[in-house]
């Protein structure tokens, strides 16, 4: 008999505003993982459905906002009761739109990459990813003239 946990695949999406903040999402207090928790928004793939498709049906499901995902921005990787989770994070761009909570989640707020590395209310995975994302997307300083 195997006792290991079963994988599923989750996708994610960072969204950013004009300010450069990005879009987090406080889970409801019922929620089935990280329950009061911020989060970016996503979740898990339908059977077999396409990740780029699921990336665009959650950010939808959960905002109302339409994105074209661009390219993987990162992944996590992290383990849930019941299943060990493969998390893979798409860069949503920039939105200038009206977010509309579904019910999975009880409010949003637009947050700068500095402040979301001092959030203790964020899961850590999603921390360490966003402590990569800003090394990989940091640019060298212009040289001085």
């Amino acid at each position: 008999m195997n006792l290991e946990k079963p994988y599923i695949i989750s996708v994610y999406a960072v969204l950013r505003n004009e300010k450069s903040e990005i879009l987090l999402l406080r889970r409801s207090e019922n929620s089935h993982s990280n329950p009061g928790k911020w989060d970016l928004p996503g979740g898990k793939l339908n059977h077999r459905e396409p990740l780029e498709e699921a990336a665009v049906r959650e950010v939808w499901e959960e905002t109302g906002i339409s994105i074209v995902p661009g390219d993987i921005a990162g992944y996590v990787t992290f383990e849930l009761p019941d299943k060990k989770v493969i998390a893979i994070v798409y860069d949503g761009g920039y939105v200038i739109a009206d977010v509309k909570l579904s019910y999975e989640h009880l409010e949003y707020s637009w947050i700068s990459l500095d402040a979301i590395l001092e959030m203790d209310t964020l899961p850590v995975y999603f921390r360490d990813f966003f402590r990569r994302f800003i090394m990989e997307n940091k640019r060298p300083s212009e040289p001085h003239i």
